[in-house]
């Protein structure tokens, strides 16, 4: 499994819980690459996502993709809903559905700094 970070894959959440997101949804991979390439070589197996709803709700803590490749809806990026997950609950078979751009990430790493009161 390759996966890098910035790269959007659907993932199985699971049910939701109370408030919690769940179900088969489109996530960001959110932690670095050197963690990426652990689990690759079978050394690690976790992987920090930030999960995409389709409905969109524009804060101060959300960013809003339109649809491109093969992700097919104008999604909102829940920057305050990371999620730490098993990598295997990553559908990676069918491919990434689209890569952010550098600055698409940038922005998205200042409202996780926000989130996490580190800006």
């Amino acid at each position: 499994m390759r996966i890098r970070r910035g790269e959007i894959y659907l993932a199985n959440l699971g049910n939701a819980k109370h408030t919690d997101i769940g179900k088969i949804r489109p996530v960001v991979v959110f932690q670095n690459d050197l963690l990426n390439r652990m689990i690759e070589d079978g050394l690690y197996d976790d992987v920090v996502v930030i999960p995409l709803s389709s409905q969109i709700k524009k804060s101060d803590l959300t960013w809003v993709l339109s649809p491109r490749d093969k992700l097919e809806k104008r999604s909102t990026v829940l920057c305050y809903a990371l999620k730490m997950i098993s990598s295997k609950r990553l559908l990676v078979e069918q491919g990434p559905l689209t890569l952010l751009q550098e600055d698409e990430l940038q922005a998205i790493e200042q409202k996780v700094q926000l989130t996490l009161g580190i800006a």
